[in-house]
């Protein structure tokens, strides 16, 4: 598939997101959460209230016309559609706004899953190093329904092994 006929469906879903749809998604995700640590329960939203925002705003901006076009693999955007099924029931606000986040930040953005400043247990966070990051849960995450494995970070080990 062309990234840029994703883009123009991620960029047209990415209007059909409203403040309601965010509040909804926080209520979602609040149940969710609801048995993790406080600390990181409250940062955990507060950083998707803050990061997922910005990126609907981001692909709401892309320029369709002067983008260089690359292929990516459906095979790959498929699974990685049906593991965001999994995660999130297809009526929760929380998957319509993973369904279009995601697949940007994984097939054309590059950029983590998570925020820089998501607190993970230990109060580590992901690391950003000449432009590589590197995640502290990437290897924890390793299962048939985490979506880790798609995202551009690398694991933390690798960079204190260097």
């Amino acid at each position: 598939m062309d990234i840029k006929m994703l883009l123009e469906d991620l960029k047209e879903k990415s209007f059909e997101i409203s403040i309601y749809d965010f509040i909804n998604a926080k209520i979602e995700l609040e149940k969710e959460l609801k048995y993790l640590p406080e600390g990181y329960r409250q940062c955990y939203i507060d950083d998707f209230f803050t990061y997922f925002p910005k990126i609907i705003k981001e692909i709401k901006a892309v320029n369709l016309d002067n983008l260089e076009t690359f292929e990516i693999q459906e095979e790959d955007l498929e699974r990685l559609l049906s593991r965001l099924e999994v995660l999130s029931v297809k009526e929760n606000k929380s998957y319509k706004i993973f369904r279009i986040v995601i697949p940007y930040l994984v097939f054309f953005a590059k950029k983590p899953l998570h925020a820089l400043t998501t607190r993970f247990p230990g109060k580590k966070s992901i690391v950003s190093k000449n432009g590589v990051y590197y995640c502290p849960i990437k290897e924890a995450q390793n299962n048939e329904l985490s979506i880790c494995e798609f995202c551009i970070c690398k694991d933390i080990k690798e960079l204190e092994k260097s």
